[in-house]
């Protein structure tokens, strides 16, 4: 008996070191050649996050909304180690909207994508513990080998993959919100041990603490407590009912203990923390914009989108960046749900099959029908969620592929298969290399996401091989950090806003002060304003075009390449 437990244990280690080995060099291979359009700013909260905790100053750790404590932590230990002397040089809080960040790095030795890149090794760490614990949590749930293919094929997806490799939150949330589930679902359906009720309540924290939206794996808890009631067993229904609500309690109260003790602002003003957190994130989901916009909650004038529009604008995103093996793994999934085979597939299976599917649903439903923001990345839970539901399905049509032909339970056969669904997932994402989130599915003619700040840093190359890089000076298009981090030189920002309100005397004599203008037309469609500027720029030739994927992404003009006459027509 001994021997067998060792074997096992022994089976699950090596599968857990070949999960790391396949996934780990997927997130740290040129981890630093893309800054998405909302980085800088968490690089900045974060760096004032280190600022304020070691100050003492605890009220001052609250930043946004989301809240994203899990962030600004990565960043704030990153920069414990890259810049330590940052916390005794007295220069307080940065504004996150602007440049006077990066300059203080520089002037002081250090360059901000350093920061980036630390902080990216050290949360691509925290994504390995967190893909290793899904794995030893969803093999107690269904056979061990289709728990490393399931979380295999979630971890190399394109879209999942993309996001996970920037500090946008969106890659630990959705890392954190299956963990949590995973967790309690082996302790209602597998071993009633307090240590899988533990981590799923500190996972919901942990998810909590990143981001609000997590909230809907409350739902998904509740519901999985109040469908065991109905389980048969010598128990009589107050019994159970006084179960699930100590269950659930408990659970609570550990996420709530994890929120509290993470995050210093819950210490000394809990209160602000959370009517800033939740007040605001009601706000956008019912208001359409954050609490300093509306001022305050007004039940009377909440409402959310109407019709099936939202949920289907984030159903064809989903489709749009998810590859055909997952649709596919979907479809068998599917067939695996309606199996009468008992012994291949228990009741804890489908059930995880079901809670993934309402889990993924929910955050497209949450976000479908919600006012504010819709980019395609606020359900990249649902993408994980799937995408181990496609594993699963995987793995059913390849037992009951064994099943009809004996010769495919060999040992080799399985490996082989699995080696060819793993190196399809990679092979549809790697022609994205390093921009995998700029993945689009076959059947496509566009991505769910592009424009988020990929290639700038090849822009930003492209002039820093300059003569005398360090001495020009380049106005870029929303380019604080995307481009800024990269470029040796002075960046000055072109900011929407000055399109926004019209404000062309701005622009123009920036301009004119600058050597380079580097614009992003791939945004072009998704903000019509910047039109004007290429209209002006009509017969202009740039210096150079940087292309992605076949799509113009970033123009380059030398300034004293552009005539006079530009200037008078935008400035009419």
């Amino acid at each position: 008996m001994k021997k067998n437990i060792s074997r096992a244990n022994l089976n699950e280690l090596w599968f857990a070191i070949l999960l790391l080995v396949l996934i780990v060099p997927s997130w740290i291979i040129n981890i630093v050649r893309v800054i998405n359009v909302d980085e800088p700013r968490w690089v900045i909260r974060g760096a004032n996050f280190y600022y304020a905790i070691t100050h003492g100053d605890f009220e001052n750790t609250l930043y946004e909304y989301h809240p994203g404590v899990t962030n600004t932590w990565i960043v704030a230990t990153a920069m414990h180690f890259y810049f330590p002397e940052y916390r005794g040089m007295g220069q307080g809080y940065f504004d996150p909207l602007k440049p006077k960040f990066e300059e203080f790095m520089r002037q002081n030795g250090k360059e901000s994508i350093d920061l980036v890149r630390d902080s990216r090794l050290i949360q691509a760490g925290v994504l390995a513990i967190l893909a290793v614990t899904g794995f030893l949590l969803l093999r107690l749930l269904i056979d061990q080998k289709a728990a490393f293919l399931s979380i295999a094929l979630a971890t190399i997806s394109p879209f999942f993959l993309g996001h996970s490799r920037l500090l946008n939150i969106e890659g630990m949330l959705s890392m954190f919100v299956l963990v949590s589930f995973l967790g309690m679902q082996v302790y209602l359906n597998r071993e009633r041990k307090w240590g899988y009720l533990l981590l799923s309540g500190i996972a919901f924290g942990l998810a909590q603490l990143s981001k609000s939206s997590s909230i809907v794996v409350l739902g998904l808890v509740g519901l999985m407590l109040f469908v065991g009631l109905f389980k048969k067993n010598d128990r009589s229904p107050g019994v159970k009912i006084w179960d699930a609500i100590r269950i659930f309690m408990i659970w609570l109260v550990i996420a709530a203990l994890v929120y509290f003790i993470l995050w210093p602002g819950m210490w000394v003003a809990p209160g602000k923390m959370l009517a800033d957190v939740y007040g605001n994130a009601f706000s956008y989901a019912f208001q359409g914009a954050r609490l300093e916009v509306t001022q305050e909650l007004q039940p009377s004038s909440f409402s959310l989108v109407t019709g099936f529009a939202g949920i289907a604008k984030f159903i064809g995103s989903w489709l749009s960046s998810s590859t055909p093996l997952t649709w596919l793994g979907l479809i068998f999934a599917t067939f695996a749900l309606f199996s009468k085979n008992k012994e291949q597939l228990p009741s804890p299976i489908k059930s995880t099959l079901v809670y993934l599917a309402i889990l993924g649903g929910l955050f497209i439903a949450m976000f479908g029908v919600a006012k504010g923001r819709n980019s395609s990345h606020y359900i990249l839970s649902s993408y994980v969620c799937f995408d181990v539901m496609a594993g699963i399905g995987w793995w059913y049509l390849w037992i009951w592929l064994q099943s009809q032909w004996s010769i495919l339970n060999r040992a080799y056969a399985t490996i082989a298969v699995f080696i060819l669904l793993i190196a399809a997932q990679i092979g549809f994402g790697l022609p994205y290399a390093p921009y995998y989130f700029t993945y689009k599915s076959p059947l496509t003619s566009q991505p769910a996401t592009f424009g988020y700040g990929e290639g700038y840093s090849e822009a930003a190359d492209y002039l820093a091989q300059k003569p005398n890089a360090q001495e020009l000076r380049a106005y870029v298009y929303s380019g604080m950090g995307t481009f800024s981090f990269f470029f040796p030189g002075e960046t000055l920002v072109f900011k929407r806003v000055y399109l926004i309100e019209k404000d062309f005397s701005v622009i123009t004599e920036e301009m004119q002060t600058s050597d380079y203008l580097v614009l992003y037309p791939i945004v072009s469609e998704q903000q019509p304003e910047t039109q004007q500027v290429f209209d002006a720029l009509q017969g202009v030739q740039p210096e150079k075009i940087i292309y992605i994927n076949g799509l113009e992404y970033v123009t380059i003009y030398k300034v004293t390449d552009i005539p006079q006459n530009v200037y008078d027509i935008l400035t009419k």
